[in-house]
């Protein structure tokens, strides 16, 4: 049997939060953000947060979008991957999301 692979737009963002609310960030996403704030920050350092921190990830790019702002990844040896702020259009990530034509719940 195949796994499929999630698009980003199938992930939920975050249940426990009501959908006119859907903008604001967990707990958990609150202190990766704060992390990525102060520059690059590694896998290792956000699994210390929380092990779901590639959902964390997807929720603070979902809500920065709306600044022009989105986080990209480049990988590091060993999985150690780096996740970054950048501005959206220099983004290699949002471009991945385009060539895919997905389209982001606030774009609809």
């Amino acid at each position: 049997m195949t796994e499929h692979q999630m698009l980003l737009t199938e992930i939920p963002l975050n249940p426990s939060v009501k959908e006119k609310d859907e903008l604001r960030l967990s707990k958990q996403a609150v202190e990766i953000y704060n992390l990525l704030q102060l520059g690059p920050a590694r896998t290792s350092e956000l699994a210390t947060i929380g092990l779901q921190y590639n959902a964390r990830i997807n929720e603070i790019r979902h809500a920065i979008c709306h600044q022009g702002l989105m986080i990209d990844e480049v990988e590091g040896e060993g999985g150690d991957n780096s996740y970054t702020i950048v501005n959206i259009e220099q983004s290699k990530f949002w471009k991945k999301v385009k060539v895919k034509n997905e389209v982001w719940k606030w774009e609809k």
